[in-house]
């Protein structure tokens, strides 16, 4: 905001307080110097006699003679009857013709604090209790029909007697009543007891709800403690303010008064602590005074001690006015910050703020007034009233903060999003690309493996063949055999190819089933033996199978060309987790000095040891040799088993 912006903000706000100013003293007047005015032929009575009867309940109606003194009303007991406690007559007669009004009635728009209305002599109605212990009528007006039956049809006029119980620490009395038709007089009453109950329950609703709303927020933002200040004064405020509603207190009226003040404190020092810390989070540059929320704070604590430990209404009343004064200074120094920071950051909704803050300090006066007042009696409280702008405009400027804080989380979340989806794509590309270039390089791999072993096995023995096939001295059964062995090894290369099959067992049992018939040829039998309690096992990879094969295949071969075997015997064997291969037979049988160290088996070692196994040989029992190969084995969750590698 540029400074000709700042400038005319602040014209803006200036003229905007002023106009608040003349509003506030227009509300102040037209609520609290209302001078009831009521039509249709109904007449005020300004002049009554009274008779005090002492603090004892009469159980009889108003004495005929006796101390009756002329008494202009309202008669405020503060000033008329200063520390009188207990009850009071009031009497007057109706004007003539009131019996012949359509349902005649009689307004009494203050009775503070308890009444009963006699006609005549005879008891009429009573509005709360009436005997010890009273209830709390004091801010509640009355409108009773009187009844024709009980009105005289002679022509001479009725009299009203009015028993008023007054309460000690209250402003007690009796207001001008009015008397008239029934319709007359409801809209008068109507219109007091919305301002002085309706309105107000209202406020307390509205204040606790707003204040609700600020602890809610406070709880998904903890960062601002502007908004737990705020809650909590204002959840003070109008619970404060249930000393104008509540009739029938669920404790002992003293305690409950004392309380309802204590309120009013708490929430005079909550809210200058929400003032500095509000200002401090609107304008970052500003650093309140350290010494305000504890001073605060002892003032609410101060005013509580002193309230709850009176021992009666004149205790307490006795320090209620340096209590309020140092209440008021804190209450201008909270308006006063909020005037402040209006000022320094021209924006609307804090001048919103700052104009209902005014407002409230102006219509304070009122209550203040009010409480002081021992002339006058049925002037309204409109404290509750003047609060409800600041209130509404602080909770809308709050929820506006965080709104904006929640709308500006929203979008950095799906500017995240977005770029964790992007991140996720593009990891997913890399993933796929190194995916990509780990298959070409196992693809490589695997060529260069095949190729390895087609050179090393089926390259040497076709050079071999390709020799005896040249040489005329190699009978042709050697050829024979040496193309065979080139067989074996494709077959052999071939089968380990196959990424489908892993299963020792079917491995194996196709190479048995391709060399049987070669063994047969030769006389000897090749039989192929599977345990019945054999878990399934599956190979990890093609170099697996074919070092399984190799194994497989040296094994046979040693047995066929060294061992001048008649039989030989394939198995496999479960031994715990591990996998058992052996072939077994029944030749010759071995040196084990010469075996361990030859060429063949070191081959096979190393085939094995690729496996994750072990490689043994024994001389059988009866000649013979038995070579054994044990794979490792881990038994997958569905009950099958992995040999590894």
């Amino acid at each position: 905001m540029s400074e000709s912006d700042r400038a005319l903000a602040r014209r803006r706000l200036l003229l905007a307080g002023l106009v608040t100013l003349v509003a506030s003293v227009m509300l102040w007047g037209w609520v609290s110097l209302h001078d009831e005015q009521v039509g249709g032929g109904a007449r005020r009575i300004d002049r009554v006699q009274s008779q005090p009867v002492g603090p004892a309940y009469p159980a009889q109606p108003a004495p005929a003679k006796g101390d009756w003194r002329d008494t202009p009303l309202p008669d405020n007991w503060s000033g008329q009857r200063p520390g009188y406690e207990g009850y009071v007559w009031y009497r007057f007669e109706l004007p003539v013709g009131v019996a012949a009004l359509p349902r005649p009635a009689l307004y009494l728009p203050v009775i503070n604090m308890n009444a009963e209305v006699w006609i005549d002599g005879r008891r009429l109605a009573a509005d709360g209790r009436i005997e010890p212990p009273l209830t709390r009528h004091f801010y509640t007006p009355w409108l009773v029909e009187l009844p024709p039956a009980m009105l005289r049809s002679d022509g001479t006029p009725s009299r009203v007697e009015v028993l008023l119980a007054g309460h000690p620490g209250f402003r007690c009395g009796l207001a001008a009543p009015w008397v008239g038709a029934y319709d007359a007089l409801y809209p008068a009453w109507r219109w007091r007891h919305f301002w002085q109950r309706t309105g107000t329950e209202i406020t307390i609703v509205l204040s606790v709800a707003m204040g609700v709303y600020a602890l809610l927020v406070w709880w998904r933002e903890r960062s601002h403690a502007a908004f737990a200040w705020f809650g909590v004064a204002v959840i003070v405020w109008g619970l404060r303010n249930l000393n104008l509603t509540v009739m029938d207190p669920p404790m002992p009226d003293l305690l409950w008064a004392e309380l309802c003040v204590a309120g009013a404190a708490w929430f005079t020092a909550l809210f200058a602590v929400f003032a500095q810390r509000f200002a401090e989070f609107e304008d970052p540059g500003y650093q309140g005074p350290r010494f305000v929320p504890p001073l605060a704070l002892a003032y609410g604590s101060l005013a509580t001690l002193y309230f709850v430990s009176a021992d009666d209404y004149a205790t307490a009343n006795a320090g209620f006015a340096p209590l309020a004064f140092l209440g008021v200074g804190f209450t201008f120094w909270t308006v006063w910050r909020l005037l402040r920071l209006a000022w320094l950051q021209p924006r609307t909704e804090l001048a919103v703020v700052a104009l209902g803050a005014t407002m409230y300090l102006v219509l304070l006066i009122n209550d203040f007034a009010i409480a002081d007042d021992k002339t006058q009696l049925g002037q309204i409280y409109i404290r509750q009233y003047a609060s409800l702008p600041l209130f509404m405009a602080i909770t809308a400027t709050l929820a506006r903060r965080y709104f904006e804080a929640l709308r500006r989380a929203n979008r950095l979340a799906r500017s995240l999003r977005g770029e964790v989806e992007a991140q996720r794509e593009q990891l997913a590309r890399s993933f796929e690309a190194l995916r990509e270039a780990e298959r070409g390089l196992a693809r490589d791999q695997e060529r260069k493996r095949v190729m390895g072993e087609l050179h090393d096995g089926l390259g040497l023995h076709l050079v071999s063949a390709l020799r005896q096939a040249r040489s005329p001295e190699v009978p042709r059964e050697a050829v024979i055999t040496s193309l065979q062995d080139c067989m074996d090894d494709l077959r052999l290369a071939i089968d380990s190819l196959d990424t489908t099959e892993r299963d020792p067992v079917a491995l194996l049992g196709s190479l048995r089933f391709r060399l049987a018939p070669r063994f047969a040829t030769l006389g000897l039998s090749l039989n192929w033996h599977v345990a019945d309690d054999l878990v399934a096992h599956e190979l990890p990879d093609a170099q697996a199978s074919l070092d399984l094969l190799r194994v497989a295949q040296e094994a046979l071969n040693n047995a066929l060309k060294h061992s001048g075997a008649k039989t030989v015997t394939m198995s496999l064997a479960q031994r715990g987790e591990a996998l058992v291969f052996e072939v077994a037979d029944d030749g010759c049988g071995f040196d084990p000095d010469t075996v361990a160290h030859g060429r063949g088996l070191g081959q096979l070692r190393s085939r094995a040891a690729r496996l994750g196994g072990s490689l043994a040989w024994r001389a059988r029992d009866g000649g013979g040799t038995v070579l054994r190969l044990s794979l490792p084995g881990q038994r997958r969750p569905d009950g099958a088993a992995v040999a590894q590698a």
